[in-house]
C-alpha cells in the first residue's frame, strides 16, 4: 500500500527537504516537494491544494522564516482543516507551531543530520500505524545482534497497541533474519511473549524455527545447565 507525503517548507530549507524526501524513500513513503516536483508551466496553487488532499501526512519544516511566507502558512493552515489528516510539525531551530497548528507539538531536528530516528516519536504520535510500521523495517533490517536488540527494544512499549498483523511481520522478519533471532536478548527475551500470543498466526515453518530458536536461548535452560 503507498504511502504519501506533503513535505512543506522555505525555499532557504529546501536542502534538508531534500534530504528528508530520501529518507522517507527508503521506508517506501513517497513525497511531494515543491521546488523539485512542480514543472515551470504547472498550475503550481492548483497542484498544491491537489496533492495536500491526497497526502497521507503532512510534514513541515518550521524555522524562523517559515512563518513569514505566506504561502507556508496557508499550506499549513490548509492541512489543519484536512480532516485526519496527521501533521508533523519538525523544528529546525526551536521555532515552535502557530495559528492553525499551534496546537501540536513540534520535534527539534538538525538540519545536517536528520534521520529516521528522529521522525519515529512524531509518526508514533500523530500516525501511530506507520510509526509501527517504521519501527518494523527498523528490526527487520538489523545487521548485528546489537542493532536487533535495540530496534527490538525500541517497538516493545508499543506492543500491546499493535495490530494482530503488524506482530505477525514483526515475528516473519524475525525469523528471516538470523542477525535477530540469533540475538541473546531477542531469542531469549523479546520473542518468546510474541510468540506464544501470535504464533499461531505463522506458518509451520516460521513457528518451529522461532520456536527452536528461543528454547535454545531460554533463560530457564542456562539455569538448568548451569
Amino acid at each position: 500500500m503507498s504511502y504519501y507525503a506533503f513535505v512543506s517548507y522555505k525555499t532557504a530549507d529546501k536542502r534538508v527537504a531534500g534530504r528528508l524526501k530520501g529518507i522517507l524513500a527508503a521506508f517506501e513513503i513517497s513525497s511531494f516537494l515543491a521546488h523539485d516536483d512542480i514543472s515551470v508551466s504547472d498550475e503550481w496553487r492548483l497542484r498544491i491544494l491537489r496533492e495536500i488532499a491526497k497526502a497521507d501526512v503532512f510534514i513541515c519544516f518550521l524555522s524562523k522564516n517559515y512563518f513569514k511566507s505566506t504561502w507556508c502558512i496557508q499550506e499549513s493552515g490548509i492541512a489543519a482543516f484536512r480532516k485526519n489528516l496527521p501533521i508533523i510539525p519538525l523544528s529546525l531551530d526551536g521555532t515552535k507551531p502557530r495559528g492553525f497548528i499551534a496546537n501540536l507539538q513540534s520535534v527539534k531536528v538538525g538540519k545536517n543530520s536528520i534521520t529516521i530516528e528522529d521522525l519515529i516519536p512524531a509518526f508514533l504520535k500523530h500516525d501511530f500505524a506507520k510509526g509501527i510500521d517504521i519501527l518494523i523495517e527498523q528490526v527487520c533490517a538489523s545487521r548485528n545482534y546489537r542493532d536487533a536488540e535495540t530496534n527490538f527494544r525500541q517497538i516493545l512499549p508499543y506492543v500491546s497497541r499493535m495490530k494482530h498483523e503488524q506482530i505477525k511481520l514483526l515475528l516473519k522478519g524475525s525469523a528471516e533474519n538470523d542477525q535477530i533471532y540469533h540475538a541473546s536478548l531477542c531469542a531469549g527475551k523479546y520473542i518468546p511473549p510474541l510468540l506464544k500470543s501470535h504464533g499461531r498466526f505463522l506458518d509451520r515453518k516460521t513457528r518451529a524455527l522461532l520456536t527452536k530458536v528461543c528454547a535454545r536461548y531460554s533463560p530457564k535452560r542456562e539455569k538448568l545447565s548451569v
